[in-house]
């Protein structure tokens, strides 16, 4: 009974799955300086066991600015994120430059995903200072060469 009800669920997913998009703009600032060549993931966040799904990167341009769109197929309506990895105001010790990254994630509101594969309305997340610590902010050591040489992150 059981094998059949997963069977009838798993199938039931997966036609009603359909494709969602989803997009957003902004500029990001360091101080008064643009933000310059700093990545920008789009994410569609996953509950557990599930693991999160990057859907687009970008890099911000000469003025800080980003434009980054993602579109999946998915059954429920998507949980979009923006993740911005940077380097403002992240000093590190002794004069050696600091190897970790500021990393700080801000959800998208649902209003915002769209179905089909083509962005109908960004989301304008406006000039972001990223200068001062953000509240969900976290530091993101991946890229660090002697942290991975010890098999930590």
């Amino acid at each position: 009974m059981l094998p059949s009800l997963l069977l009838i669920i798993v199938c039931v997913s997966s036609v009603a799955a359909a494709t969602q998009s989803v997009g957003v703009q902004g500029q990001l600032m360091c101080g008064n300086a643009p933000l310059t060549d700093t990545d920008v993931t789009l994410w569609e966040l996953h509950d557990l066991p599930e693991p999160d799904f990057q859907l687009a990167t970008v890099k911000t341009d000469s003025s800080g600015r980003f434009s980054v769109s993602g579109s999946d197929s998915t059954t429920f309506t998507m949980k979009p994120a923006v993740r911005i990895y940077h380097r403002c105001n992240n000093d590190g010790t002794l004069g050696l430059p600091n190897l970790c990254q500021r990393e700080v994630t801000y959800q998208i509101p649902s209003s915002y995903v769209f179905s089909g594969s083509a962005v109908n309305n960004w989301y304008q997340m406006g000039t972001m200072n990223m200068q001062a610590k953000q509240p969900n902010e976290q530091s993101h050591c991946a890229s660090n060469p002697i942290r991975s040489v010890l098999g930590r992150r």
